[in-house]
């Protein structure tokens, strides 16, 4: 192991202070790559302190490193699991009594929620299916709180950098956390984005949502960690209905906006970026008709669902303007499919001004329907479901009415 860097080695597993990598030892043979590392105390050494603590060997399986089943070991002391690092632990490390490290845990378990066998997660993952269904099977075993804490985003996943930097959609109404990101983003920012520093940032920013799990309830489903467990005082068809907002179609506008390059996911995936720069140019070719449009929004929305482990961050930034799309607010009241106003729409006698062009192809859709009725309830319904997107479209409408009344 003498040709690898160990400090790389850290950078690359996600290991930092007070932990270190000790050795390294590759078993080229049974392709496994055992790290061994070791816990450093800040604390100085009394006249009294005892030479050696007590501590206990323990492994973890930990997520392959290329196709090297990872293994990683160490001498834990009494404050390896103490009740301060079990909140928020590392990544690299595990449960005390575990086999597998928290980031093995997540991963299994993230697969698993999309309703992935253990088969399923072997082949995709390489890890041993015995050990993929010991982590599901314990995983059915916890609490709910448990449960929605290992779902919690480790501080290896580039989502905390993410919000700390602004470079992916996140809102939030809470004081204390807005304040919290805003000191974190100008820390990160002072000391040019210093890995160790980074690294306490994000742990911090972690640490904040366990401790505030219940006022962040939007905060958590905005990372990605919805509770399926409903509230006492809460109804499932309200919850079935929030989830429904989020749900992507292939007809839904929000491809038509990224296709179209209304909005930017500003995404680092170089292969999300390259297929998208394709599909964007075959999207504005003046010749196309809606079917082809249709295709290359189905060809974007398969892509997505494909690659989703590795497009976190842009899932996340669609997930939040579809959330913005479909929001309505109460000020804005639209009148009946059966209206006149939408005859007039379709018909040219009312002109809405847009530099939508969904609302312009479904307009020519609705003109070439032989069914006035569905033609009127296909534009209304439209409007429905984008009353943000459409908000100087509506107030049109609006003034129309005004005017007719």
């Amino acid at each position: 192991m003498e040709r690898l860097n160990r400090r790389e080695v850290e950078q690359i597993l996600g290991i930092y202070p007070p932990f270190r990598i000790k050795d390294m030892i590759m078993n080229q043979e049974h392709e496994v790559l055992e790290i061994q590392i070791e816990e450093m105390s800040n604390k100085s050494r009394g006249l009294f302190t005892t030479s050696k603590q007590r501590t206990q060997k323990v492994r973890w399986h930990h997520i392959k490193t290329g196709r090297f089943d990872t293994i990683i070991e160490m001498q834990a002391s009494h404050q390896t699991f103490s009740k301060h690092r079990t909140l928020n632990p590392p990544a690299f490390i595990g449960p005390e009594h575990s086999k597998y490290t928290y980031q093995l845990q997540q991963t299994v378990l993230l697969a698993a929620s999309k309703q992935l066998s253990s088969d399923t997660i072997h082949s995709l993952t390489g890890i041993d299916r015995t050990l993929v269904s010991q982590i599901i099977s314990d995983s059915q075993t916890e609490d709910q709180e448990s449960q929605v804490q290992s779902q919690l985003p480790l501080e290896t996943d580039p989502v905390w950098r993410g919000i700390i930097k602004h470079e992916i959609s996140f809102k939030t109404n809470l004081p204390s956390l807005k304040f919290l990101m805003s000191r974190l983003e100008l820390s990160c920012f002072n000391s040019k984005d210093d890995p160790s520093v980074m690294q306490d940032a994000v742990a911090t920013l972690r640490q904040f949502f366990i401790k505030n799990r219940n006022q962040l309830k939007s905060e958590y489903a905005q990372i990605g960690v919805i509770e399926t467990k409903p509230a006492a005082n809460e109804k499932q068809p309200a919850q079935s209905a929030q989830n429904k907002k989020v749900t992507l179609t292939v007809d839904h506008p929000i491809w038509h906006s990224i296709l179209s390059g209304e909005v930017d996911l500003l995404s680092k995936n170089t292969g999300l970026s390259l297929y998208l720069a394709q599909l964007k140019s075959l999207y504005r070719k003046a010749d196309i008709n809606q079917d082809e449009k249709y295709q290359i929004s189905k060809e974007l929305l398969s892509y997505l669902k494909k690659n989703m482990a590795k497009l976190k961050p842009e899932l996340l930034s669609i997930s939040k303007m579809v959330r913005q799309l479909n929001e309505q607010t109460t000020d804005m009241a639209l009148p009946e499919s059966d209206h006149q106003i939408w005859s007039d729409i379709i018909q040219g006698k009312v002109f809405i001004e847009s530099g939508q062009m969904a609302l312009k192809l479904l307009l020519v859709k609705a003109r070439t329907t032989e069914d006035d009725a569905e033609a009127r309830q296909m534009i209304q319904q439209y409007f429905s479901r984008n009353l943000r997107a459409l908000n100087n479209e509506v107030k049109q409408i609006e003034q129309h009415l005004a005017l007719a009344s």
